[in-house]
């Protein structure tokens, strides 16, 4: 059994551009589930922008309001409220800051039945999710000189 990821989206939506595109960064790169646990802003409208701006990862929004079934439709159902499955055990940890980490971390969930783990949004997080083996060289990252 694979151990899914959460992201744990800020808390704080500032810059609303931006932190639909950190959103939809993190779903690309394979992000099994986006939690929404925003303070100060309507979550299910951020819920609404994030099923336009994303396309895999389950969508759980923290709130005590209901979901229109609107809302359901233009997630193609990947929206949840409040809990991802009721009969999935999702793990809180802390952001991996190295790959070393990361790989004790999703061992040790797996060790002790977890689903999935939910990591908060952090440095290395992005770079994690994209690349979970160590990348090597990096031939895409040369410069060609001439």
């Amino acid at each position: 059994m694979a151990v899914k990821t959460g992201v744990v989206l800020a808390a704080h939506a500032d810059n609303l551009g931006e932190w639909l595109a950190d959103a939809a960064a993190y779903d690309a790169a394979g992000a099994d589930l986006l939690w929404i646990e925003v303070k100060g802003d309507d979550p299910l409208v951020l819920a609404a922008a994030l099923t336009r701006t994303t396309y895999r990862a389950l969508l759980v929004v923290v709130t005590d309001q209901e979901a229109p079934e609107t809302l359901h439709r233009l997630s193609n159902k990947r929206l949840r409220i409040n809990s991802p499955h009721e009969t999935e055990r999702w793990v809180a940890i802390q952001p991996p800051q190295s790959r070393a980490e990361w790989r004790e971390a999703i061992k040790e969930a797996e060790e002790h039945g977890a689903d999935g783990v939910l990591v908060p949004v952090g440095p290395r997080l992005l770079d994690l999710l994209r690349n979970p083996e160590e990348p090597g060289e990096r031939h895409d990252l040369e410069l060609t000189v001439g």
